[in-house]
Formats: C-alpha cells, structure tokens, sequence
C-alpha cells in the first residue's frame, strides 16, 4: 500500500511567481483549486492515506472535505521540512509518494504507474518538463532518502539515491509534467482541455484575456 504526503506552502507565500500574473487572493484560491484536482484524482486511486502537510486553515479544511490525514504546521520551516514531517508520519512497511499541490492534470493511470508495487528499494522521479525539477518523488519506504525539492532537485534526488546505493528510475508522466509556475504554465493550462476546479477557477477570474507577463519555465 502507497501513501501520498502533499506538502503546501503558506498560502499568503504561494506561487510568489505568477504575482504578475494573479493578485495575492487569486494565488491562494487557484492554489486551493488546484489541491482540489489533485485530491480528487486520488480518490479514484487504490493508495493509502492521505498525509495534508500545512499551516492555512482553508488547505486543511479542504483536506478533512476529501477524507486526507491532516498534520498542521504551527510554524512553517520550509518545503523539505513539510516533506519530511509528512514522510515521519507514514508507516516505515508503507511506500509513499510525495506530490506538490500544482499537479492539476494528473491522472489515476499515470498515479497508478508511479506507484506500483515493487519487490526491492525503489526510488521513481518524475522530472518537470524542464528535466530540472521533481514533480513526484516515489519511495518504497519513506526513510529511504532525505527529500532534497527545491533547485535542480530532479538531478540532487538522483545523487541522493546514489549515495544510498539505489538507482533511481527516472519516469516521465505526462500528467504530472505541469507543474504550474509561471504565467506561460497558466496559458497551458487553460488551453489544456481540463475542466476542473483549476480551469473553472481561471476561466471564473477571466484570465485567458490577459496578457501574459513571464517567460515559460520554472523549477520545483
């Protein structure tokens, strides 16, 4: 059984590069939106608990709507440190997946692929569309490696697993590649054919007729 930790940010600190693009308040209800796609896909999935890893009352309260095991944090120490509360949380006999809430695309196939099971120590990365960050960090026990998200974390959880003696399978999934960073990821997503409660929410605040204002990339 595989559990999932999605660590969030505070809310009033999330998603500093789309401030051209969205007020502080648009930032932390389209990241709600987001959380909302994401939990939603998995509760279609056969996984484990849900480890919610945040400090918003608002995140938490969406969390408990979807069934998710909530760890509040009273003071934010930074991403790694939500990961691995989350990771501290999980059954050592348990795997787990870490997953970022800006996943609004993911599918229950391509979870499904990120989390089957396996017989000896298994670290799977699925890098961003850039190759530079992680979008999903897959372990068959959640102590295997210290999580390292941040700056070229797609090549540093590579080194990580090195030095534990695994070789991590890297393992491009197309619906987890949008990780939404900056305004030329909210066009993408608009155009992205999806119809939930991200695009909803976008469509909601007529974001389609402004103009775009960063350039296209972005690390996780």
């Amino acid at each position: 059984m595989t559990d999932v930790v999605i660590p969030i940010k505070k809310l009033s600190q999330a998603k500093g590069r789309l401030r051209l693009d969205l007020s502080p308040n648009e930032r932390a209800e389209f990241v709600l939106a987001m959380l909302h796609d994401l939990l939603s896909t998995l509760q279609t999935c056969d996984l484990g608990d849900v480890w919610l890893v945040a400090t918003d009352d608002a995140v938490l309260e969406q969390g408990a709507h979807f069934g998710a095991r909530l760890i509040r944090e009273d003071v934010a120490n930074g991403y790694n440190q939500a990961v691995q509360t989350g990771l501290n949380s999980v059954d050592p006999r348990r795997s787990v997946v870490v997953l970022p809430a800006d996943l609004p695309l993911v599918t229950k196939d391509d979870l499904t692929r990120l989390t089957m099971p396996c017989k000896t120590p298994t670290i799977r990365v699925v890098p961003d569309r850039q190759k530079r960050g992680t979008n999903a960090l897959f372990l068959s026990s959640p102590d295997l490696i210290t999580p390292v998200f941040g700056a070229n974390s797609f090549f540093n959880h590579q080194v990580a697993a090195t030095r534990v003696g695994i070789v991590s399978k890297t393992l491009p999934l197309a619906s987890l590649a949008l990780d939404v960073d900056t305004g030329a990821d909210l066009i993408d997503l608009v155009n992205s054919g999806h119809s939930g409660a991200s695009v909803r929410y976008l469509d909601s605040i007529a974001f389609g007729q402004m103009p775009m204002t960063e350039p296209k990339g972005g690390v996780a």
